[in-house]
């Protein structure tokens, strides 16, 4: 009897011992071990020649996993590594979420980050699941005490104001690196014209002051104003409302794009004051009209769980005065779909020499798609480009199909379909297992 090594075509003989027999044909193993799992192969020979026969044992235990180190601090821009470590068979996929997210690009048992930066911090888990079970781990990781996140120390308030007199805001920050300060309106970036002007210094305490001024008001510049101070560890931000006398004011919306099944959340851009109501329309109908869309009193719109057949469409946002003075301002909403992989597996049993073949069928999607294989060879190992000898052939824009002419234990291992399109990534994984040519022989496996 011969054992193959994992992931190769390598093989040694079974030692025997005390709980590893050989009677006759027979190999026995007794209280069998996860490490015990494997190919297997049977040859018998006679003076005449020799047959032989390949069999596979899965030796099943509970999964449990832990991801180490359980908290790591990394400085920015150094790298970091997690690794999760399990036990128990077999273990089928190998997955990471980040803050409850998952992690498309990371599905190894090892999780490397290059270079840290302040988006990476957070809490990770790793996911190690079969067809029975699951388990997971987690870990924290942050970044070094060096570096000091932004902090807003002086800001301004919400304000009331004629036209025509002079506005003046100021934001003052702190932070190491210093951070820069931007100003917005209505979540659109401000930048200095003939009216409005923004400008910076740094004190000699290495705090950054920043100031917007405009020299005379006029009515639509009222709404939410926001400073923003920004460095390579981190974010913060104010929001105050001004509020400018005189009639009702919506500025133009850039179209928004949102991904299916994704809620939507947008706040009318209005100026003018005193307003009465701010509502929105769609198709000359006030919403709300179904228990998906919320509409707030601020002129804020949510709509949950977008779809494109029934929330793909021209929003109005509509302001009105005590007086009957109104304006009107459109939001175009286009819902984009991601990809949708129907679920392939290859055929069982595959035996050595035979011909195999998986297809990749995208149900929905908007296209551009971009659709790639990628192959990995155990459970442990990072996903590579196919092996040679693999054909790939496309057909339409929905549609590709692998196919191995003749396969081996070489080709033995996870086939992997990765579809991308602007509005997110789908992939889906399918294990070939390739079998010895099934040859009739006295061996048992007990």
């Amino acid at each position: 009897w011969y054992k193959f090594l994992e992931g190769s075509n390598k093989k040694q003989a079974v030692i025997l011992d005390d709980r590893i027999k050989q009677v006759s044909g027979t190999l026995i193993i007794r209280e069998a071990k996860v490490e015990d799992s494997g190919k297997y192969l049977c040859v018998v020979n006679n003076s005449v020649g020799g047959e032989s026969v390949e069999t596979v044992l899965t030796v099943t235990a509970p999964l449990n996993a832990i991801v180490e180190p359980t908290i790591q601090t990394v400085d920015f821009g150094r790298p970091a590594t997690l690794t999760c470590n399990y036990e128990g068979n077999p273990v089928k996929t190998i997955s990471w979420l980040k803050d409850g997210k998952r992690l498309n690009s990371h599905d190894g048992r090892v999780l490397r980050i290059d270079s840290v930066r302040k988006e990476d911090k957070g809490m990770y888990q790793c996911f190690v699941r079969n067809e029975q079970e699951s388990s997971q781990g987690s870990a924290e990781l942050k970044l070094g005490g060096r570096f000091e996140p932004p902090h807003i120390k002086e800001y301004f308030n919400d304000n009331t104001m004629q036209p025509g007199v002079s506005l003046h805001l100021k934001c003052i920050a702190s932070g190491n690196p210093t951070p820069e300060i931007n100003w917005e309106l209505d979540s659109k970036r401000l930048s200095s014209t003939e009216r409005l002007r923004i400008g910076q210094h740094i004190t000699m305490a290495g705090e950054v002051v920043s100031y917007l001024n405009i020299s005379s008001v006029h009515t639509n510049d009222g709404g939410h104003y926001k400073c923003v101070a920004v460095s390579k560890v981190g974010t913060a931000e104010h929001t105050a409302h001004l509020n400018v006398y005189g009639l009702p004011f919506i500025r133009p919306m850039d179209k928004k794009n949102i991904v299916s099944g994704e809620n939507l959340f947008v706040t009318c851009p209005v100026a003018g004051y005193p307003l009465e109501s701010i509502s929105w329309e769609r198709d000359n109908r006030q919403l709300p009209i179904n228990r998906k869309q919320k509409v707030f009193p601020n002129g804020t719109l949510i709509i949950e769980n977008v779809e494109r057949s029934s929330d793909q469409a021209t929003y109005t946002c509509v302001a009105r005065n005590a007086q009957g003075h109104t304006a009107k301002g459109n939001l175009e909403v286009q819902v984009m779909v991601p990809p949708r992989i129907v679920p392939f597996n290859f055929d069982e049993p595959i035996y050595s020499g035979q011909s195999a073949q998986i297809t990749c069928l995208v149900s929905e999607g908007d296209t551009p798609l971009n659709i790639s294989w990628w192959f990995r060879k155990s459970d442990n190992s990072e996903l590579i480009p196919l092996p040679n000898g693999i054909t790939v052939n496309k057909m339409g824009t929905k549609l590709s199909m692998l196919f191995i002419e003749s396969t081996s234990s070489y080709f033995a291992g996870s086939y992997a379909c990765i579809v991308e399109n602007r509005a997110g990534t789908s992939k889906y994984t399918s294990t070939l297992n390739v079998h010895g040519k099934m040859i009739l022989t006295p061996c048992k496996l007990a």
